[in-house]
């Protein structure tokens, strides 16, 4: 894993961070720079990272940073487990959303829905939507996405600024 700790202290607090398992950490987050925001966006996610994994390093991926924004993809590593339960993964992944929201104060958080084709996925998915609404985050659906489009997807989530009726139209087509 890489030292995450030793690069927050050159990062800057109250930005944007991406949270997740494989499909975040191969993802090119410098697409969603460009003139879309104009904040930071750190990428602390970790190849075939699981629910389990995800609660033991949390701490040292996102709140060191104090993020305004944190964007998080876990499940796509759960859900191909032989013994994978969606009630046992939710009821982690709260677990997982209670520590954030206490020792993030100010920040606003986004579950990302899973990407995979596995027939539990709509199920998990419809479960990580309640789950959302039940503790105060926004659910981003990109279910049905491709990994290219996922980013058009989360784009409007992470402006910092009002977007004009054109962009809205756009993001809305």
């Amino acid at each position: 894993m890489k030292n995450f700790s030793g690069m927050n202290k050159l990062c800057k607090k109250g930005q944007t961070v991406f949270f997740g398992s494989t499909t975040l950490s191969q993802m090119d987050l410098g697409d969603l720079m460009g003139n879309s925001t104009n904040s930071h966006i750190y990428n602390r996610s970790k190849d075939g990272l699981t629910i389990d994994q995800a609660q033991k390093i949390i701490g040292e991926c996102a709140c060191e940073l104090q993020p305004s924004r944190l964007l998080i993809n876990i499940g796509e590593e759960d859900i191909e487990s032989a013994d994978f339960k969606i009630d046992s993964f939710i009821s982690k992944y709260e677990w997982l959303l209670y520590q954030l929201h206490t020792r993030c104060e100010f920040c606003t958080m986004y579950i990302i829905s899973v990407m995979s084709d596995n027939p539990k996925a709509v199920k998990l998915n419809r479960e990580l939507a309640k789950l959302a609404k039940d503790t105060g985050c926004v659910f981003i659906n990109v279910a049905h996405n491709t990994p290219w489009s996922f980013i058009s997807s989360v784009k409007p989530y992470i402006r910092s600024f009002p977007i004009s009726f054109a962009e809205a139209m756009q993001y809305a087509g």
